[in-house]
């Protein structure tokens, strides 16, 4: 099966929009004055890119050093100012309280319990207090729809060798109660889940978590 490099760089993962429910909350984000902007998991820049013709400073950090080079590509193409950064989110290379945004769509499942409950303390690290923290994520019912005969769960939600373009990596999927509990205290603005079309295949619906906060 291929990596996330490899899927992002199809032709159809370059053309994706932007997520919906990102759209639909960024008015309030605007007015709430975020304006440092932490894209975590950027890929393409399906999200980093509208954000900063939006006005907003964007850093993006990702994982796969050719999407970077790609998205890098992009910026100066279209002469868009932004910062990009190849790390793990497991390890942000920023310092606490930077960004009054944090944004991760379809990220953080990928890993087990323990890194998945490390991206978290990372994107709670960097957000300063009073930050908008945005996460979209497949959650647990998403699971259930993608076992296969091979499936094995490691531990509760975690399940590798399921039936998505990335099946045979690792991936957690939490509950809404699992997410919650990783950012104590936040004012939730929007936690519900829906159902929405999958890019990667080819546009099924299936369940999908909106988590938007805002920290203490």
């Amino acid at each position: 099966m291929p990596d996330w490099g490899e899927i992002f760089a199809a032709p159809e993962m370059q053309r994706l929009r932007p997520n919906p429910e990102f759209l639909a909350a960024l008015p309030v984000i605007k007015v709430a004055g975020c304006r440092r902007v932490l894209d975590a998991g950027c890929g393409a820049g399906r999200h980093l890119l509208p954000l900063a013709r939006e006005g907003f400073v964007v850093w993006g950090v990702d994982r796969e050093a050719p999407i970077l080079e790609v998205l890098q590509g992009k910026l100066r193409a279209l002469e868009i100012p932004a910062q990009l950064a190849l790390a793990d989110l497991e390890r942000l290379p920023f310092a606490a309280a930077s960004f009054h945004l944090v944004v991760s769509i379809n990220v953080i499942n990928h890993g087990d319990t323990r890194t998945f409950e490390g991206y978290c303390r990372e994107l709670d690290r960097v957000l300063e207090p009073g930050g908008h923290l945005f996460v979209y994520v497949s959650p647990r019912e998403f699971a259930e729809l993608v076992r296969l005969p091979q499936t094995r769960e490691l531990e509760p939600g975690t399940l590798v060798d399921i039936a998505t373009p990335d099946g045979n990596m690792i991936h957690h999927f939490p509950t809404p109660e699992e997410i919650k509990g990783q950012f104590p205290g936040y004012r939730i603005l929007r936690g519900e889940t829906i159902l929405a079309p999958i890019p990667f295949m080819r546009g099924v619906e299936m369940p999908q978590y909106v988590f938007w906060a805002q920290k203490p």
